[in-house]
């Protein structure tokens, strides 16, 4: 794959994921799914909404971290192809990870009315744009090589005898 495929395929991946979000409003919106499905119902309205938010707040996080670790093991692969093959593996599974926030938090929104999960799929939703994937960004994260630490040895500064002659004159002047 050369990286205008894989900037091609991302990007087709990512337009769906925003076109499925807003078919689902749609359908909800239209009455074709019904609204407040669970209002009334306590025990479920609480399940829900904690299930919409535990998702919201640990695979928000965990998307953007482990596509960047993911980015840190590619830098030791050797093959090109391989590295390009688990670039685009990471990318689908961090915006699946936002397809299941938005979507899950979306539809339990509209099922219990509370605007609680409608906040965690906009949090979804402006963390996943963040991840439009573009031409520089997939040719930087591809080509991205180990660069070695810079050696520069870490030493205790040292006091001169200037410093401790004026320590000394600083403590015999207060003295007096």
């Amino acid at each position: 794959m050369t990286n205008q495929q894989i900037l091609r395929r991302l990007r087709w991946e990512f337009v769906a994921y925003v076109l499925l979000a807003v078919l689902l409003v749609v359908l909800y919106e239209t009455h074709v799914f019904v609204k407040g499905e669970l209002v009334g119902n306590v025990s479920a309205v609480y399940i829900a909404e904690s299930a919409g938010i535990l998702l919201a707040v640990v695979l928000t996080p965990v998307a953007l971290k482990s596509f960047h670790k993911a980015l840190i093991r590619m830098v030791y692969m050797d093959d090109d192809t391989a590295r390009r093959r688990r670039y685009v593996k990471w990318s689908e599974i961090r915006l699946a990870m936002f397809v299941t926030v938005v979507l899950v938090n979306i539809s339990v929104y509209y099922m219990t009315a509370d605007n609680m999960c409608g906040y965690c799929a906009l949090i979804g939703v402006i963390a996943s744009l963040f991840c439009w994937p573009t031409k520089e960004g997939v040719a930087t994260e591809l080509t991205m090589k180990e660069e070695p630490l810079p050696e520069s040895p870490v030493t205790e500064p040292k006091e001169t005898e200037e410093v401790i002659q004026l320590d000394e004159e600083t403590e015999t002047k207060e003295e007096s």
